[in-house]
């Protein structure tokens, strides 16, 4: 599974109901599918001015079974 996320220096960002967000770690972090790209390319457009190197990342997500 492919998933979209923003990025910058200080961490990735988690985007809230009333469009601020939060610096957080990558489990915490608001996450789109591909159809979700332009509103993550319009996001970043207008905060890449307050974050240092904001950035898209891609995640590949592959789900294994864990044995212990």
């Amino acid at each position: 599974m492919i998933l979209y996320a923003l990025k910058a220096t200080e961490g990735y960002l988690k985007m809230a109901e009333n469009g601020g967000f939060t610096l957080v770690g990558i489990n915490k972090a608001s996450v789109y599918p591909e159809n979700g790209l332009n509103q993550l390319i319009a996001t970043k457009n207008d905060l890449g001015d307050k974050l240092t190197q904001l950035r898209i990342v891609k995640l590949t997500l592959e789900e294994t079974d864990f044995f212990a």
